[in-house]
């Protein structure tokens, strides 16, 4: 029986195991809720044999395991991701921590009412947009210079192959550009980053089928990347 991995009907956390998956070409089984499964999923919750019942969540056989980043290593450690001696499992711990804080900035905002203030041109209120943008905003170039001089000239963050970082970043870097585009494309090495992972095989395929989510971003009621179709 393949795994199962159960998450909202949307990109959110799961779409870098989503990634993960389809690259090494595991088979998986998705458990989706829609945007109307809450009550759903708060009657499966306790129901599906989870430790820590959330979601994400991910049932290998007789193991069952919640948290995005717990689901990720675990997968991607059985592919031989996580690294072989101490220095390698750190440094691979750090550029977790990284872009978890990367993609987390994006979250933080979503959620924000001000935000509608922040990428509109049209405000209700009479506040500025320059006053009400947020730290995240202000600070983004120079968080994606750190990460262009991180990645510097090679193909991956970690290694000559993609890891679960590499869909880490991507997630975080695609995200970003619904948000403000020419932020990423300032930087080339991104740019050719993410078009790199775009044209591995198995997620071209995977882009390209039905199964994949392009939208919401993030959950239904988040104010940026919600909704039921994307910015035309």
């Amino acid at each position: 029986m393949a795994p199962v991995l159960g998450y909202w009907k949307i990109r959110g956390l799961a779409q870098p195991i989503r990634l993960l998956l389809e690259y090494v070409g595991d088979s998986y089984e998705e458990h989706s809720y829609g945007r109307c499964d809450g009550e759903k999923w708060q009657n499966d919750k306790h129901n599906l044999g989870l430790e820590l019942p959330n979601l994400p969540y991910y049932k290998d056989g007789n193991f069952s395991l919640t948290q995005s980043l717990a689901i990720l290593r675990y997968i991607a450690d059985k592919h031989n991701m996580i690294g072989n001696t101490p220095v390698e499992r750190a440094k691979i711990s750090m550029i977790e921590g990284g872009l978890v804080d990367l993609r987390a900035g994006v979250s933080r905002i979503a959620y924000q009412e001000t935000f509608v203030c922040i990428v509109s041109t049209f405000c209700l209120s009479h506040t500025s947009q320059e006053q009400l943008k947020v730290p995240y905003l202000q600070q983004l170039p120079s968080t994606l210079r750190m990460w262009s001089q991180f990645l510097g000239n090679n193909s991956y963050l970690h290694g000559s192959t993609p890891t679960h970082l590499d869909f880490m970043f991507y997630e975080a870097l695609d995200v970003i550009r619904y948000l403000d585009p020419t932020s990423v494309e300032a930087f080339p090495n991104l740019m050719q980053f993410i078009h790199r992972i775009e044209a591995l095989p198995n997620i071209k395929a995977f882009m390209e089928s039905d199964r994949f989510i392009k939208w919401p971003l993030n959950g239904w009621s988040a104010y940026f990347g919600g909704g039921d179709a994307p910015p035309k």
